[in-house]
């Protein structure tokens, strides 16, 4: 893919390291998510106003170390400023660039810095590097996350690649996190929003580290166009596949990033009465500080899970309730006698641990994700801002 990317080091993140990404493509088809918290950074803002006036782009720029969020009109100006800086030095039109934000919440952007680091950005332009734009654009996280991968269709092959960035204030609608996907197929812009809004239902929209939802999370696809496939209602099905592939890891990695997290927990929710039903079972699961800290503790407390269940008013039958915590069936509709010391051993031993769970009440399942909360996670956002 012709994809080319700027970084800087703007001096906005205190650890000094790149913290702008200019990426800059052909005029692609796009769709975007954002987060639905009210108190929507500014660039979430602006960028909501592109999506209605503009079906194409040909540019991102994004900042990290500082959210631009409640920073009132002077944040919204210093947003579309961003915007125009790139624009001009780019050679483009402003509504053929988006613009995105994430860091600290509620301190303006030091724009000084910020107009030399894409300005720098831009007059660097190199071939995507997946790796160097992750790091650019994070900033509790302890690794980079991107993830790539390829497909056939009538024997050409398409390329999906993307990265992100996030660990900690995760939790849908969106998780605070940023992710890019990028591919090179030919695609009209409904099909395409109508995969991403499936996809990251099953992905970002599936996720929580600590329950907390983000003023500034952004999920974008950007199709370039650039190969011979072209996506149509016979090849959709496959093509959304490859998405949400690169999605889900790149999903997955923002859990195992949580902030103090030592494990990914996988919350497998079956025979729900609907697909809603199961999701709203699989985030009480994830969001609770109980289960969470019983699995940092590897204590295989069942009643932790069935609570959070049964917290949500679903009049759901509890006698024909399975729960297994991976080969482990601790629950049948009553306690059953299950081997304590294997089941600590397992979640001692194991960084990726799987929750199934069987309502009995329909054939609906859904999947969600979580890590465990543990001693490092206060430490960290407890020190902030400070």
């Amino acid at each position: 893919m012709n994809i080319k990317m700027g970084v800087a080091k703007a001096g906005i993140k205190p650890s000094g390291d790149y913290d702008i990404l200019v990426v800059k493509f052909p005029l692609s088809v796009y769709s975007a998510v954002f987060t639905q918290n009210s108190l929507a950074a500014a660039p979430v803002l602006y960028d909501r106003l592109v999506c209605e006036i503009q079906d194409r782009i040909l540019a991102l720029v994004i900042n990290s170390g500082n959210a631009n969020a409640a920073t009132g009109q002077k944040g919204f100006e210093n947003a579309e400023k961003m915007v125009e800086i790139t624009a001009e030095c780019l050679g483009l039109d402003k509504s053929e660039v988006m613009v995105f934000s994430t860091g600290v919440i509620g301190v303006q952007l030091p724009m000084d810095k910020v107009e030399n680091g894409i300005k720098q950005a831009c007059q660097n332009l190199q071939d995507l590097d997946l790796e160097l734009a992750a790091r650019a654009i994070s900033t509790t996280d302890t690794f980079y996350k991107y993830y790539e991968t390829t497909g056939m269709i009538d024997g050409e092959v398409f390329t999906v690649k993307g990265i992100a960035k996030g660990a900690g204030m995760i939790h849908p609608n969106m998780a605070t996190m940023l992710a890019y996907i990028f591919t090179d197929v030919k695609i009209d812009k409904d099909l395409l929003d109508k995969a991403t809004k499936l996809v990251v239902d099953r992905t970002f929209n599936s996720i929580s580290v600590d329950g907390c939802e983000s003023t500034n999370d952004s999920f974008v696809v950007v199709a370039t166009g650039e190969s011979k496939v072209e996506i149509n209602d016979s090849n959709r099905v496959y093509f959304t596949k490859k998405l949400y592939e690169v999605a889900l890891e790149l999903a997955k990695m923002i859990v195992k990033d949580g902030e103090g997290a030592t494990k990914l927990i996988e919350i497998n929710v079956f025979q729900a009465s609907s697909k809603e039903e199961a999701k709203k079972v699989g985030e009480a699961i994830a969001t609770s500080n109980l289960f969470k800290t019983a699995m940092f503790g590897n204590d295989p407390n069942w009643g932790r899970i069935l609570s959070a269940v049964g917290q949500l008013h679903l009049d759901i039958d509890f006698s024909k309730v399975k729960l297994y915590l991976g080969d482990f069936l601790l629950y049948n509709g009553e306690p059953i006698e299950f081997d304590r010391s294997a089941a600590i051993e397992y979640l001692k031993n194991n960084k990726e641990i799987v929750i199934n769970l069987y309502l009995s009440r329909g054939e609906q399942e859904w999947t969600f994700y979580t890590c465990d909360l543990g001693y490092k996670y206060v430490e960290i956002n407890a020190e902030y801002t400070t």
